[in-house]
């Protein structure tokens, strides 16, 4: 009885679950199928590809010679000339300007007179203060002497003495000023504008001239935080004056800031050029280049050679007779020349004009191979 039993159960089950089975033999059916359609959809877009690529004639290209080139990262800046001194010479003593020796404009010396002041009541104090002094001398003399032979008392002599020392000390400022009454260049320069005219009154401390020393100039430029170690060692950069016509002179580094001076977190950096024929001027624009760095063998390809997808970058290389697309890694960009790192090999031929039109595989014709990409521009 018991085995009929089981027997029973197990046939219920098997007879419930038909049904299911059933279903789970149609859904591998339907997928088995799915696949062989997907398969069969490939293989015909495959052929499809092949056929319009052997109907499709060949592509006619220009390729470019890869060869190894020395490389320069430039960090091109705008900058601002200055003169390498900029002073206003000032009065010490007042006084009226009776003349004035020289002209806007001219070239001077250090220690040249610029300007004379009035100089008479100077004089007059000068001789008030050496007939003191004179006298003075003659009085310490005659109670030194009284003093050696106990005539008079020490405390006398020490009165003449600091008598005559402060006279001293007042001849010595009397001189010095009348001397301040012809103001003289401190230093070499040009002379770019007088203030002081033949009948003025001057106080002290009043600007008389603006001397510029303009044989060698400042070059001032911000440089960005994130550029300042690849200056820190910096000897000398180029420096291109706009408005000489882009004219390139060397500057040599005299000072870099270690704190930025601006909001924008720029770091001043001043070089100096030499400027003996005088035709740079302060206030003029310039462009400092910066060199970052030099890659000695770097491969080079136009930056219009480079094909985008997505994320990927690639170019197609040439390979017998048909263009294969390669993944490159890129570098720094110089105008309109990019730096490859990785992907291509010095003597490789790269598609630089047609391959937009092109296949991974397709075929092409070369009708002109460069090794310089400036012969395509230049054509």
């Amino acid at each position: 009885m018991k085995m009929e039993e089981k027997e029973k159960k197990l046939l219920r089950f098997l007879w419930g679950s038909f049904p299911w089975f059933v279903v789970l033999l149609l859904c591998l059916l339907v997928v088995t199928m799915w696949f062989m359609n997907q398969e069969k959809k490939i293989r015909l877009e495959e052929a499809r590809k092949a056929a319009i690529k052997e109907a499709v004639p060949a592509v006619r290209v220009i390729t470019l010679t890869l060869e190894p080139t020395r490389l320069a990262d430039k960090l091109d800046l705008p900058a601002e000339v200055k003169s390498f001194e900029n002073l206003w010479v000032k009065t010490e003593v007042s006084g009226q300007v009776v003349r004035v020796p020289v002209k806007e404009g001219q070239t001077i010396e250090k220690g040249q007179i610029l300007v004379e002041l009035d100089d008479r009541d100077y004089r007059l104090r000068l001789e008030r203060i050496q007939a003191n002094h004179k006298l003075a001398t003659l009085d310490h003399e005659r109670v030194a002497e009284l003093a050696r032979k106990k005539i008079t008392a020490e405390t006398e002599l020490d009165k003449i003495e600091a008598q005559l020392k402060d006279l001293s000390a007042q001849l010595k400022e009397a001189q010095l000023a009348l001397s301040r009454t012809k103001i003289m260049a401190p230093i070499s320069g040009r002379l770019n504008e007088i203030e002081a005219k033949i009948g003025d009154w001057l106080a002290v401390d009043k600007p008389v001239v603006q001397i510029l020393q303009l044989d060698v100039v400042k070059i001032n430029v911000g440089v960005p935080e994130s550029d300042v170690p690849a200056v820190l060692d910096l000897t000398e950069a180029d420096v291109i004056i706009e408005a000489l016509g882009n004219r390139k002179v060397m500057g040599t580094k005299i000072f870099l800031s270690r704190q930025p001076s601006t909001y924008a977190r720029l770091y001043d950096l001043e070089l100096i050029v030499q400027n003996p024929d005088g035709r740079i001027l302060p206030g003029m624009f310039a462009r400092v280049e910066l060199v970052k760095e030099v890659f000695n063998e770097a491969l080079v390809i136009p930056i219009y050679a480079v094909m985008t997808q997505g994320d990927e970058r690639f170019v197609y290389v040439l390979e017998d007779n048909k263009a294969k697309k390669r993944h490159v890694d890129l570098g720094i960009l110089t105008g309109w020349q990019i730096h490859v790192t990785s992907g291509l090999k010095p003597g490789e031929q790269v598609i630089v004009d047609g391959h937009r039109l092109l296949d991974d595989g397709q075929s092409v014709e070369v009708i002109r191979n460069v090794r310089d990409a400036g012969e395509i521009i230049g054509s």
